[in-house]
């Protein structure tokens, strides 16, 4: 794993606490990265699209089959407003401006209000994004596990490079035009950003708000759509993922299957859906199986440290 991938990896984890699925510590195009994408993040945390599941003529010129069940879309949300998103230890803090803005931070003097992040722990992150904020989404979990168990084998053969990173599907996306990022490591750090308009309380800033980050504060990414573009900041999908065994003509059990202690069945386990041959060693098979990443409240989240 690149130490790219592993900032990525550290900041879904620290992130985890929002209810929106995983946290793109690199946001991504909504042009390439949307619902219905297919494709594995390889060992940068670079996106490696394989397929559309709502493009049948790609899918088929490809080898694919095409979903049998209706891929149902929920209306597209465009009208959400967030705040700045802050990893689950970072402490927010009004600025009085009595005093004045410090002119070396850069930041305007004209700006209504001013923050400061910091943590006390090692590690803390700051997403800003603007507003409004776009939610895509689809209804139903069960027509993408099909269409990967009528397609392990093919995506197996054409892009071995799933064995290690495994397939996604994405099923949800938060994007918005515009994203700053910032991931620090050092206990006591605090940064300063200034808004336009006055903050309405922890992550209630409102709708028009512009933000200026402090010029003496290291660390902030930031990312720009482009061509009537946006970012996606979150997301949310299905996992899957190939394990081999040794043994031919095996098979998944007629009922879910939860990876986990015996007798212990947990939301985050993976459920292993189908049992297909080696292409490479008559010998051998590989297990697929899901791990679902839907960012709802109630719905699975991944271990502290684990891989997406």
């Amino acid at each position: 794993m690149s130490a790219r991938w592993k900032l990525d990896q550290q900041y879904a984890d620290i992130m985890q606490h929002h209810p929106f699925g995983i946290a793109l510590y690199r946001p991504l195009p909504l042009s390439t990265f949307n619902i219905g994408s297919c494709g594995y993040f390889d060992e940068f945390g670079s996106w490696n699209p394989i397929a559309h599941l709502k493009n049948n003529d790609s899918l088929q010129e490809k080898g694919l089959a095409v979903p049998d069940d209706e891929l149902e879309r929920a209306p597209i949300e465009n009208g959400i407003e967030w705040g700045p998103k802050t990893s689950k230890c970072t402490k927010e803090a009004k600025v009085e401006l009595s005093g004045g803005v410090d002119p070396a931070t850069g930041i305007p003097l004209t700006v209504s209000s001013l923050y400061s992040y910091s943590t006390d722990t090692d590690v803390g992150a700051v997403l800003l994004a603007s507003n409004p904020i776009t939610h895509e989404r689809f209804y139903h979990k069960s027509p993408f596990k099909n269409w990967v168990k009528k397609n392990a084998l093919t995506i197996l053969q054409q892009w071995p490079e799933v064995k290690d990173h495994g397939v996604w599907i994405v099923t949800s996306t938060f994007a918005a035009e515009q994203c700053e990022v910032n991931m620090w490591h050092e206990k006591g750090k605090n940064l300063q950003v200034g808004f336009s308009v006055e903050a309405m309380g922890f992550g209630k800033i409102g709708n028009d708000y512009k933000w200026h980050t402090s010029q003496r504060d290291e660390g902030w990414a930031k990312y720009s759509s482009k061509d009537g573009d946006k970012l996606v900041a979150f997301f949310g999908g299905l996992k899957f993922q190939y394990t081999w065994a040794f043994g031919k003509d095996l098979k998944a059990a007629s009922r879910p299957v939860l990876r986990g202690p015996h007798g212990e069945e947990k939301k985050n386990e993976a459920e292993i859906i189908i049992a297909i041959p080696d292409p490479e060693y008559d010998e051998g098979s590989y297990f697929v199986d899901c791990e679902e990443y839907l960012g709802d409240e109630d719905e699975p989240k991944r271990e502290d440290g684990g891989q997406w």
